[in-house]
């Protein structure tokens, strides 16, 4: 029995060393990049999704043309907590260049790394 219980006591040591030193630690890699284009209508609206895999799990954020990070704006634009980039449905009199016909990237990061996707041409 104090055999079992010291073998026991050396594999919970061992995974403990294992979690000290990070050996389960992995960058991001993409599960789902999003496309290269996405062409949409103001009626209908378009998304973009992004998915990324890794140890920490990633986060997903998204870049515009100019490299700055994008954010939601109330009744055009969402960025989802599953990664998706939605452009919502909007009257012609909203439409927004810098919104609906530009650039976006997909950024999917953790304490391991960064990577980032392709240029994704959008446009309403």
């Amino acid at each position: 029995m104090q055999v079992a219980f010291l073998m026991h006591s050396i594999r919970v040591t061992a995974n403990k060393l294992a979690v000290g030193f990070d050996l389960h630690l992995r960058g991001p890699t993409f599960v789902m990049e999003p496309p290269t284009r996405l062409e949409f209508s103001n009626s209908s609206g378009g998304w973009l999704d992004c998915s990324a895999s890794g140890s920490p799990q990633p986060s997903i954020d998204w870049l515009s043309v100019d490299g700055t990070s994008v954010g939601d704006v109330s009744g055009i634009r969402r960025v989802l907590r599953n990664g998706t980039l939605v452009l919502l449905p909007f009257a012609a009199a909203a439409y927004r260049q810098d919104i609906h016909s530009t650039v976006y990237r997909c950024v999917a990061s953790n304490s391991v790394g960064r990577i980032i996707s392709r240029d994704v041409q959008v446009r309403a």
